[in-house]
């Protein structure tokens, strides 16, 4: 009779062990597949990226420098809109209607920003730099998918 008891002592606590331990990594498998993932952004690798995609029509006048520039100003625009964050910074995922930023405005934002630098750049420069960055934020990952509106 003490061999069974001991046997059935056994599978019990095999079987608690396995229940905490399955009830703690569901827990952290969900927390991690609900928790936004974060992207690390190189520019440098923005500047190359964007600098090798561009038009000759836009890269003519353009250096690596003004192409960081610009990438910058983009960045600051979209920084002010509570969209991205510098390093150390956490986003403040805060309820409520989605953030659009136009596309006219950010072109509007960074030329103004290009003109107060004194840089002299053309809108096609500018429209193509935003594209070229905005291809390259998806491609790494830092933009998401489109969100669809919402249901009135």
């Amino acid at each position: 009779m003490p061999a069974v008891l001991v046997w059935v002592f056994a599978v019990v606590g095999a079987l608690l062990v396995f229940a905490i331990a399955a009830a703690f990594v569901g827990r952290e498998a969900f927390r991690l597949g609900h928790t936004p993932t974060t992207t690390i952004f190189d520019l440098d690798e923005a500047v190359l990226h964007v600098a090798e995609g561009l038009s000759d029509e836009a890269a003519t006048g353009l250096t690596m420098d003004e192409v960081r520039d610009l990438i910058r100003f983009s960045l600051e625009h979209l920084r002010a809109k509570g969209l991205t964050a510098m390093p150390g910074e956490e986003l403040a995922f805060e309820e409520g209607p989605p953030v659009v930023v136009a596309d006219d405005d950010a072109v509007a934002v960074v030329l103004g920003r290009a003109d107060e630098a004194g840089m002299v750049v053309t809108d096609v420069a500018v429209v193509e730099v935003l594209d070229l960055l905005l291809d390259h934020l998806v491609e790494i990952g830092a933009v998401g998918p489109v969100v669809p509106p919402p249901q009135l």
